[in-house]
């Protein structure tokens, strides 16, 4: 097993993240756990503009 400290652990995370496309927007480290938050940027909903009620029209 090798010797990686948690804080390097966490880098790596995030250097993974952002070379998927993913936007990290902040990371907690709290013992061995790494709790990483990824940046909300203006999301896009296809089905935003759609009525989807279903009944009497």
């Amino acid at each position: 097993m090798s010797a990686r400290t948690i804080e390097q652990r966490a880098i790596s995370l995030v250097r993974t993240f952002e070379a998927s496309g993913k936007s990290v927007s902040g990371i907690a480290v709290e013992g061995r756990r790494i709790e990483v938050m990824l940046a909300s940027g203006e999301r896009f909903d296809e089905f935003d503009r759609i009525d989807m009620r279903h009944g009497k029209t």
